[in-house]
């Protein structure tokens, strides 16, 4: 115990790291991983096997040592492909106490984004389970760079090492001091979706974690103790340094729109979970599946309107009594998928709606309160999505919309409230540059030469209202052009959700000749038939603004393409190029035809 009672020089508090003994410290036999042993059963009790805040942190002590002897060292780039379990989270903080680089890429990216990624990363160390070490010595991922190969378990049939092995080595070697580090020191590089363009690995410092981990204290009012249910490993590998009780969901978390509700529900009801993090992916299905057990046919949910769905909840037993917060991220949240979930928890918990990308996190905030209340109604008039106000310590700029660099910050780029314009963020939080890849970072940040900051554009378009709330309207790149004006996503597709026999929509442009028209995928739920449904959205149409503005309906016959790493994000690229094809090259927008 005196070896984790030794309290770190400042610089090593700045290591993520430090938390981690600090709540051995503080809590030692408080769980810090609840693991389930088996499947969870929805209708029974599930064993789990618990991990405490002092068993966590000797796991990542002997775990440090024995990486240390495998060769891993301060500085290298340690690529990670582990499943959320107790080796992902003792790996991780056995590599900040080494002051080594965690390579953090998304596995459900696919075969040819993988190996984009770890072409960029150039990683010297690559620790996984089996199945990732046979992807990469099949299809040859980062064979230059490798030197040092472990793998998950206790074969190692594809590596020098089993970490099973180097947990051992270590065991009887004590603690691990924690190595100081600086506030621009490289912490870890975390790699984008890829879900807009080529994913591209974000370098964090040791600053950027320490300002986040007391950002997300602060905004959300985290209190050591609480349990946490993440459903995305990267925002759970947070809680232990908050001091939260981390539960391991029975799910795959690279798939969130595949989990299974019952499992989910009774894991959580079980352990009284009491903050959860999901993507709207994770809280459509689980609002869903929750109409459904309470009378409402699946093809009738997508269509009830919040009003409708807060007013039975009044009645309601919350499932989830115990939970206090949600936390959802990835991609817009309707206020559909809002109320419906919200049926789920006590009328004293909230839904927050953070935002903020890979780059720069968190940036603003808002309520589930405030959203179902008052802003909802404006996002279905057409006025964009409220996304809150900037967290303290974070400043927000809307400056003119172009796709050319930025090199130099001017003060005369900053655009009046109500102007739509590009977000650009500077604050504590954001990363000052992409790794490896110097055409990227041109693109996106803009350095302040009065200041020495480096401000990030998050490549979404946006505004200021009145009351000093940010509105966002979609991203720069899937805004559509055309000869009477720019439509922008999120502020022409909520003025169409809620029609009947219309689960979503997508906007995207279509050419004819030279000519680019605005174009509404529409995912079309089958209840009732696509000329009704039409006259509906026609009928909204006219009303608009400008009127009549959508050039064409299609009925997209599956559901969307999305992103693989939140189930959330609309591949609107994807869309525009079905649409393209569904429409051909002579094709008759509606303006024409009505005349």
């Amino acid at each position: 115990m005196s070896a984790i009672m030794a309290s770190p020089g400042t610089a090593a508090r700045l290591n993520v790291a430090y938390h981690l003994v600090r709540q051995a410290s503080e809590q030692p036999e408080r769980p810090a991983l609840y693991v389930p042993l088996r499947s969870v059963r929805p209708h029974r009790s599930t064993p789990h096997r618990l991990v405490s805040y002092a068993q966590l942190n000797a796991l990542s002590d002997a775990l440090a040592h024995g990486l240390e002897a495998a060769g891993i060292e301060r500085g290298m780039r340690t690529a990670l492909f582990i499943p959320p379990s107790v080796d992902l989270y003792a790996v991780v903080f056995a590599l900040f106490k080494l002051a080594a680089v965690p390579v953090f890429i998304d596995p459900a990216m696919g075969l040819r984004g993988l190996r984009h990624c770890l072409q960029q990363a150039a990683p010297s160390a690559f620790i996984g389970v089996a199945r990732a070490h046979l992807a990469r010595w099949l299809l040859g991922w980062a064979k230059d760079t490798l030197r040092i190969r472990i793998q998950v378990g206790r074969p190692h049939w594809f590596g020098e090492y089993a970490l099973d092995s180097l947990y051992q080595l270590g065991q009887s070697r004590g603690a691990y001091p924690i190595p100081d580090v600086a506030a621009h020191d490289t912490a870890a590089i975390l790699f984008t979706s890829g879900s807009t363009g080529p994913a591209k690995g974000a370098v964090y410092t040791h600053g950027i974690f320490a300002a986040q981990i007391e950002m997300l204290r602060t905004a959300f009012a985290i209190r050591p103790g609480e349990i946490d249910y993440g459903t995305f490993p990267l925002f759970a590998l947070f809680g232990p340094a908050l001091g939260m009780s981390c539960v391991i969901p029975d799910m795959d978390t690279s798939r969130p729109a595949r989990l299974k509700p019952e499992k989910v529900l009774a894991q959580m009801r079980q352990l009284a979970v009491t903050s959860m993090f999901g993507s709207p992916a994770v809280l459509r299905v689980l609002g869903e599946w929750y109409q459904q057990q309470h009378g409402y046919p699946r093809s009738a949910v997508a269509s009830l309107r919040p009003s409708e769905l807060q007013t039975t909840s009044e009645t309601a037993i919350p499932l989830l009594p115990t939970v206090r917060r949600v936390i959802t991220a990835g991609a817009p949240a309707s206020p559909l998928q809002l109320a419906r979930f919200a049926r789920l928890l006590s009328p004293q918990a909230e839904i927050f709606t953070p935002y903020g990308a890979t780059e720069a996190l968190p940036v603003a905030n808002i309520g589930s309160g405030e959203i179902l209340a008052e802003t909802q109604h404006l996002t279905a008039q057409g006025r964009g999505v409220c996304i809150g106000r900037p967290l303290p310590g974070i400043r927000v700029h809307v400056i003119p919309i172009t796709d050319e660099a930025i090199p130099y910050w001017r003060d005369d780029l900053e655009l009046p409230v109500g102007t739509i314009g590009e977000l650009v963020v500077r604050g504590p939080i954001v990363t000052p540059r992409y790794y490896n890849q110097p055409q990227a970072t041109a693109a996106a940040k803009i350095l302040d030469q009065h200041t020495g900051e480096v401000l990030h554009r998050m490549g979404d378009v946006g505004y200021w209202d009145e009351q000093g709330r940010l509105w966002y309207c979609g991203r720069k790149s899937q805004r559509v052009v055309t000869l009477q004006g720019t439509l922008f996503t999120e502020m022409v597709e909520p003025v169409f959700h809620g029609l009947a026999g219309v689960r979503r929509t997508a906007l995207v442009g279509v050419k004819r000749g030279t000519v680019t028209y605005p174009v509404l995928c529409v995912e079309w739920d089958r209840r009732e038939p696509w000329p009704a449904v039409l006259a509906r959205l026609l009928s909204r149409n006219a009303a608009l603004s400008p009127p009549g503005a959508i050039a064409a309906f299609l009925p997209y016959p599956k559901d969307f393409p999305v992103d693989r790493r939140h189930n959330a994000k609309i591949a609107r690229e994807l869309l525009a190029c079905w649409a393209q094809r569904r429409l051909g090259a002579h094709w008759q927008p509606l303006q024409e035809t009505s005349r």
